[in-house]
């Protein structure tokens, strides 16, 4: 079976969220709350795709993962069960489903510092944060 892969390898998705990381932290502390947002939805999208390879145990995303579907890549990472069981983190989820889109990187600054911070929290919230789960 010949299964299309990205060039990337999990190590190099690793590097792109740490980058991603700075550019948000970076972001936030200069109060582009929207620059922030979107960056916080890639950060998002980068742990589940590298939660996808660990939960198939590949070393290269398979290009068919090349989506923004963060319910899609939820459910393919292997962590639906662990989010479901745990109303905190499925609703800290549900905050950065619903508001984050790669269409935001269309629009002007929309978003507020209070939204950023409740993006913030959903993703690095210390026990109930969704990167906290994933552990990139």
């Amino acid at each position: 079976m010949n299964v299309k892969v990205i060039t990337q390898d999990v190590a190099t998705l690793r590097q792109a969220f740490q980058q991603r990381k700075r550019e948000y932290d970076a972001l936030r502390a200069a109060e582009e709350w929207a620059g922030a947002v979107m960056h916080a939805g890639m950060l998002l999208e980068l742990a589940l795709k590298i939660a996808v390879c660990k939960n198939m145990n590949v070393t290269h995303l398979p290009r068919v993962f090349q989506v923004h579907d963060l319910d899609f890549l939820l459910y393919c990472s292997g962590s639906l069960n662990i989010l479901q069981a745990n109303p905190d983190l499925l609703r800290n989820f549900g905050i950065i489903a619903t508001r984050w889109s790669m269409e935001l990187r269309y629009e002007g600054p929309v978003i507020t510092q209070a939204k950023s911070d409740e993006i913030h929290n959903a993703l690095f919230d210390s026990v109930s944060g969704v990167l906290t789960l994933l552990n990139p």
